[in-house]
């Protein structure tokens, strides 16, 4: 027992002994020997340097037990009760397992602090990296790079860090064109919040489409369809004919409204969701929709992060949605 607390500290004090020749702390120096984390690649020369200048063997054991403890990915999502991030979640899983991680799961009602929060906790839980959406707040890129843990954005991507994410601007061409199949007069856009990129691309490509045809079409906040009795005024005001929505939970409230005030989906009113979650094809009718593949997104993130093709690590990774489900002829 006595040779074993003799080894640990022998190790730490020899590691102390590089960091401070180095300049650095002892963390960023465990992260270059055992090959864990982001370290600027200046650092990382003094650091070898340094180990090099003291001869530095570095304590195997200590190496093993470090490995154990970073066998942990967090996760952290917007809303994982949104089946479209829960069949993200069930990807980033099945991989992490095969690989021998295991998945911290957050969810951060995109709530910056809320956010914030989670990233702190998995750093403190030393996970080997973080799967998130990107973020309008700044701040959260910045506690990432501070942390120095790697991290892919999914879905919700930007052109700073790695990511993996479907091509929306084309998702939303695709739910522009399937409505069109149906030779709409008057469309409603029933959206989300635009502040949020994936969104505000996919309605930049239903207007690319749109555009190009002699059709109407309409914006309409998600958050108004609370007042169901104004929601039904205004179709019937504009005479609706057609409704695009952000994704598929928007898509099947918005059916429910109007199937309750007697209108008939789609001979009345065709609806295109986005996502092609399970419950798209629960309702009646079924609702057509874009499909984007949310259970590969996750595993295509797990892969990223992991660096399992590490020349691709830095490079953005964008899939092409495709369509489901057909609207009335």
């Amino acid at each position: 027992m006595k040779a074993v607390t003799q080894i640990e500290v022998i190790f730490i004090t020899t590691i102390k002994e590089v960091a401070n020749l180095a300049g650095c702390s002892v963390a960023t120096v465990s992260r270059v020997i055992n090959n864990n984390g982001y370290v600027k690649e200046q650092t990382k020369k003094r650091i070898e340097c340094a180990i090099s200048e003291l001869n530095y063997q570095p304590n195997e054991a200590a190496r093993t037990l470090y490995k154990r403890k970073s066998k942990m990915i967090g996760l952290l999502l917007p809303d994982i009760s949104n089946p479209f991030f829960t069949l993200i979640a069930r990807g980033v899983e099945d991989i992490a397992l095969s690989q021998g991680f295991q998945v911290l799961i957050g969810n951060s009602d995109n709530n910056a602090n809320k956010a914030r929060d989670y990233l702190s906790t998995f750093n403190s839980y030393n996970c080997v990296g973080v799967i998130t959406t990107a973020f309008a707040d700044k701040q959260v890129e910045k506690l990432l790079k501070s942390q120095n843990m790697p991290c892919v954005f999914v879905d919700r991507v930007n052109d700073v860090i790695s990511g993996v994410s479907a091509n929306h601007f084309e998702g939303g061409e695709l739910q522009a064109q399937l409505i069109l199949e149906g030779k709409p007069q008057n469309i409603l856009i029933i959206h989300l919040d635009l502040k949020i990129n994936t969104f505000k691309s996919r309605i930049n490509g239903i207007e690319s489409i749109l555009k190009q045809y002699n059709v109407k079409y309409f914006y309409y906040e998600s958050e108004k369809l609370t007042n169901e009795q104004a929601f039904i005024s205004l179709i019937k005001n504009l005479k609706i004919d057609s409704i695009i929505c952000s994704n598929d939970i928007l898509a099947i409230e918005t059916m429910g409204i109007i199937q309750q005030f007697k209108f008939k989906v789609p001979e009345d009113i065709q609806i295109v969701g986005y996502d092609n979650i399970p419950f798209s094809t629960m309702t009646f009718p079924n609702i057509s929709t874009i499909d984007q593949s949310a259970y590969v997104l996750g595993q295509k993130a797990v892969s990223k992060l992991l660096n399992l093709k590490t020349n691709d690590y830095d490079k953005q990774l964008v899939l092409s949605p495709k369509r489901r489900g057909s609207i009335r002829f």
